[in-house]
């Protein structure tokens, strides 16, 4: 008897729209037929010495390492410095886990490396007294779990302000000297973002197993904060979820800077209430980058961030760009009155539209031409759209915020809602313009970064169980990405 044939997952039809949305028109944002940016030159490989290397001449890592918590003044004293667990930790993403990188690091090959770059950065006294081969799997796993796990915040803040000045370094978040459009920021002054769920070493859900069969007990260990999260696609992967914020050079391969790292909720409130839901901690992020970096002007991500979210960076002067959320219907603006003209103005697709409505019912929106994307700085930035309102009588000129008004923020005394939610409605760069498919690229790159975080170990698994370990492995693998972006933008500049 043939087993019964597993039934394939429908998938969800997508509702049509109820209204025709007219031709989107060449405006400030771009026309339909202009081609987008050339693609970057593709990046050359690069050998694991090459990227070892890299790593023991980023003079920052020795920075980092300064602040992390030394020997204590009871116990047996530490076989080696914490300098050397902080490179084994950036190593593990080389290596593909901490077996194979205390392997590496016995070898005379690998471990000379690593004492010349200790000589060179903090002292031939402290290289001197390094030991004759690096730490062994267990001396990592001692330091691993009683220093660097309880001082993780330590850790990702410290590594955070050094990324962030490192980019600014580099020329990033910087202002240029020409005159830049708002809605065509350079790839410099762009952050891309993302958040990527990393699956832990083990799938087990369960610390005990029972054969039904044979009575057998079986013991399994099993990640105390992995759980399951719900993807772009539709598809349900468990594991722990972590939230990068990074920024690029344009043309310019291997320039990727990672500015921070955050551990984000993936569960309720109640089982994990001390860590931020995804957009919260995305803006707390942002915030706290755009304070140290006066020259950044926008940011990409996907449409897991939310009106409420964005509301806050466009006021903070951002361009904020994301996809159009699904299953938003049209919103009534206002009416424009000009003398015998009137016009119903309402938002749809993220823009500004004009309604009309045909013999037979049909609703039709016709988007509105955008002059240009205006900013305005006071004590709360403004941005509005320009638009052009094509009429029979004379074509008319008005001004639409595209940021949230304080009429907004009111709650609806009929439905206890805020009366419109205008950063979730409204988008300063429409997602489908010239100018939006171009900042939707760059977006991509997150995809690329989160795609070789998984690469850079077997069977695509983190090898640390917990959240705050799995996000120490992430912090090993930014290290080791930006020592190579500041080498290989170094060189380039001096070429």
């Amino acid at each position: 008897m043939t087993a019964p044939k597993k039934r394939a997952r429908r998938k969800p039809v997508k509702k049509k729209p109820d209204y025709v949305l007219a031709t989107i028109p060449d405006d400030t944002f771009g026309a339909a037929t202009d081609p987008l940016p050339a693609k970057s030159p593709e990046a050359p490989p690069l050998t694991a010495d090459e990227r070892f290397e890299y790593l023991l001449d980023n003079p920052d890592l020795y920075a980092a390492a300064r602040a992390l918590p030394g020997p204590g003044r009871v116990g047996r004293p530490a076989h080696h410095p914490p300098v050397v667990y902080l490179v084994f930790l950036c190593a593990i993403s080389l290596f593909g886990s901490a077996r194979a990188t205390s392997c590496h690091l016995q070898r005379p090959i690998w471990w000379d490396l690593v004492r010349a770059g200790i000589r060179t950065h903090m002292g031939d006294e402290l290289a001197d007294s390094l030991q004759p081969v690096g730490p062994s799997r267990g001396q990592w796993n001692y330091f691993f779990h009683t220093k660097l796990k309880p001082a993780f915040a330590d850790v990702r803040d410290i590594s955070r302000d050094l990324w962030i000045q490192q980019a600014l370094d580099h020329g990033m978040m910087s202002e240029t000297s020409t005159r830049v459009s708002r809605s065509y920021p350079e790839r410099h002054q762009v952050i891309h973002a993302d958040a990527t769920v990393a699956c832990p070493p083990s799938s087990q859900r369960h610390r005990t197993t029972v054969n039904k069969v044979t009575g057998e007990i079986r013991h399994h260990r099993v990640d105390p904060d992995a759980g399951n999260t719900v993807e772009g696609g539709g598809a349900r992967v468990y594991g722990n979820k972590f939230l990068s914020a990074a920024i690029r050079l344009a043309n310019t391969p291997h320039s990727r800077v990672i500015l921070g790292i955050e551990s984000i909720r993936h569960k309720s409130v109640k089982h994990d209430p001390q860590r931020d839901d995804e957009g919260t901690a995305f803006v707390k992020l942002a915030q706290y980058i755009l304070s140290r970096a006066g020259g950044l002007r926008a940011i990409t991500y996907d449409n897991a961030l939310r009106g409420v979210h964005r509301a806050p960076l466009i006021a903070d002067g951002l361009v904020v760009f994301t996809t159009q959320h699904g299953g938003l219907t049209p919103e009534s603006l206002h009416r424009y009155e000009d003398g015998p003209c009137r016009h119903d103005l309402y938002v749809a697709e993220g823009r500004v539209c004009e309604r009309h409505i045909t013999v037979d019912g049909t609703t039709h929106y016709t988007p509105l031409p955008v002059e240009e994307l205006e900013y305005r700085q006071g004590t709360r930035t403004r941005f509005y759209h320009r638009l052009t309102i094509p009429c029979r009588v004379t074509n008319h000129t008005t001004r639409v915020r595209v940021d949230e008004t304080p009429e907004d923020r009111q709650i609806d005394p009929s439905t206890k809602r805020q009366r419109f939610n205008r950063a979730e409605h409204l988008r300063q760069v429409p997602p489908d313009t010239h100018a939006g498919r171009r900042l939707k690229g760059f977006r991509q790159d997150s995809e690329s970064q989160h795609s070789r975080f998984d690469q850079s170990y077997p069977h695509k698994r983190v090898p640390a169980y917990g959240a705050n370990a799995g996000m120490l492995i992430y912090i090993g693998y930014a290290w080791l990405s930006n020592s190579v972006a500041r080498a290989k933008i170094n060189s380039t500049v001096a070429a």
